[in-house]
């Protein structure tokens, strides 16, 4: 699982959130999403971004008075999903690497899916709690990560965060190259600013809390100065 993020939910702090779990209309992720990852090898380090990005969520809201908005996602296909041959580390003899050791030609995406969700508003920077999974090279592990969201004025959600992986927990073994004398650590960064269109009605309700939320932090201030 941040430009500004997964949280459109509604009104005021203290307006009750609307029970959505009848409602419920798939929201795609926004071509400006990025995802890429950062690591390191004994020589050097590295970022690798993915060229090819698609997935769509269909959040469904819990009723609640708490500015901790709970829900789920509707949707059983994937949250977010990689061509993993469009994973670009920048040196094309690397990209090969990696691509070989995410068994491509097997298993050609890398795939995370959002079970459930949390947003807490009562932050000074709201921060959203995901749970889901994530598969890479055919092998699934659960994923629990944090993100901070935002809105901006149409409405769009931006989710924004890190989450680090080990590849062997996936059977991924780090490349080794020129008899070990290069060595790729067990440790990568995902890093990920994903945004998400207003058309469903969980998110609609995030969008307008966070919204409503900056404009009652602003007053706030205004008044001190």
């Amino acid at each position: 699982m941040k430009s500004r993020s997964l949280a459109v939910f509604a009104l005021v702090v203290a307006v009750p959130f609307t029970d959505v779990s009848r409602s419920v209309s798939r929201q795609p992720i926004r071509p400006e999403s990025r995802i890429w990852f950062t690591g390191a090898s004994n020589i050097r380090h590295f970022t690798c971004k993915a060229r090819q990005l698609s997935g769509a969520i269909e959040l469904r809201g819990i009723a609640t008075r708490s500015p901790l908005l709970v829900g789920e996602n509707a949707s059983g296909e994937p949250s977010l999903r990689m061509s993993v041959d469009s994973v670009d580390c920048g040196i094309g003899r690397m990209n090969r690497h990696l691509h070989e050791a995410l068994q491509s030609d097997r298993h050609p995406t890398i795939e995370f899916r959002v079970t459930s969700y949390e947003v807490h508003l009562e932050t000074p920077a709201p921060i959203a709690r995901i749970v889901g999974a994530v598969t890479i090279a055919g092998v699934q592990r659960p994923v629990t990560t944090t993100a901070s969201i935002s809105a901006d004025t149409l409405g769009t959600l931006y989710l924004r965060g890190t989450y680090a992986i080990r590849p062997t927990d996936f059977g991924v073994a780090p490349p080794r190259r020129f008899g070990g004398l290069l060595r790729v650590r067990d440790s990568v960064t995902v890093h990920f600013d994903v945004a998400v269109d207003p058309d469903g009605d969980a998110t609609n309700v995030i969008a307008c809390r966070l919204i409503e939320l900056i404009k009652t932090q602003e007053g706030t201030h205004a008044s001190h100065s």
